[in-house]
């Protein structure tokens, strides 16, 4: 009896350290053993789930995570007992989609929006983020190299979108040595009236045209052919915080470094749960996009692999 008690206990115990291995084997979750940050994100068609994809990918690589994917219609009510009972120590929300549930969410953890077109203030009082929209300081900075002859940038806004981006243009085209002409409207009509002064007047190769992403001053489908063509004719510097203008005409434009982007938005959020500060912010994690056609039709001579160029159009 005492021997076939052995033989049961050596049994258990091989089966006891055979399971040890297999869990030990097993990694654990990222939020099992330490701070951790939520992201939220919208369940989205490509090309957009690869962009929110590479941007999660640059979060997690700075930061343990979980993934909460938001549907069109996902429950924000259990959304806010899940994170409740798991307790993340931030949440990065990234998209419309999850901007707008963040908003809507009243755990009281730091938040911080990207990937998203918002003004500060839009996604809630005291909430961190990263625009979209590229910094003036880096727009500017690329524009003097590019086209060194160029002293004067005209900008048509709108105060509700960009009026605070505007207040970083004038200090960012001080330190650049360029005049900043900033004109702002109320709407789109409003917009056009100040592009058909600017582009019908004497040709000025000192002057270039900023485009920012504004839908209350810039329309597509009609504003955008008209600056382009105009410009064309006039040989107008045109360069924009859009990559779809460099594609139709723009000279140059600044896009998202997707990767880059989330690892920053990973360290505002770990800052975030230090020092409880709400920090919002142009984007500074971008690449280069340049239109050569456009280059070569005023004159320039440009280098793209020199410049570090990212994407060049039209298409080779």
């Amino acid at each position: 009896m005492k021997t076939k008690n052995t033989q049961v206990l050596k049994a258990v115990r091989h089966a006891l350290r055979w399971i040890l291995t297999a869990l030990l084997c097993v990694p654990l979750p990222a939020w099992a053993d330490g701070p951790w940050v939520a992201v939220l994100y919208p369940e989205t068609g490509e090309p957009y789930r690869t962009v929110f994809e590479q941007v999660v990918q640059g979060i997690e690589s700075r930061v343990a995570t979980r993934r909460y994917a938001l549907g069109a219609t996902s429950d924000i009510v259990e959304l806010q007992k899940v994170l409740d009972s798991e307790k993340p120590v931030a949440i990065i929300a990234l998209g419309q989609r999850g901007v707008k549930a963040a908003s809507a969410l009243t755990t009281r953890v730091p938040k911080i929006v990207g990937a998203v077109l918002v003004p500060p203030g839009e996604a809630g009082n005291g909430v961190s983020g990263i625009s979209l929209t590229p910094d003036p300081d880096l727009l500017f900075a690329r524009l003097r190299v590019l086209v060194p002859r160029v002293r004067r940038v005209i900008v048509v806004y709108s105060e509700a979108q960009n009026g605070w981006l505007i207040a970083l243009a004038k200090a960012a085209a001080e330190t650049h040595g360029l005049e900043l002409v900033a004109r702002r409207v109320a709407d789109l009509p409003a917009a056009a009236q100040v592009y058909r002064e600017v582009l019908g007047g004497k040709r000025d190769d000192r002057t270039a045209v900023w485009l920012p992403m504004d839908t209350l001053a810039l329309d597509e489908a009609t504003l955008v052919p008209m600056i382009l063509e105009r410009a064309w004719s006039g040989r107008m510097v045109i360069f924009s915080s859009s990559l779809v203008h460099v594609s139709k005409g723009a000279l140059f434009a600044l896009y998202p470094d997707n990767q880059k982007m989330g690892r920053r938005l990973a360290e505002l959020a770990l800052a975030s749960t230090h020092n409880g500060t709400a920090v919002f912010m142009p984007l500074r994690d971008t690449r280069l996009a340049l239109n050569v056609r456009s280059a070569a039709h005023l004159g320039l001579d440009v280098d793209a692999p020199q410049l570090g160029v990212n994407l060049v159009f039209p298409a080779r």
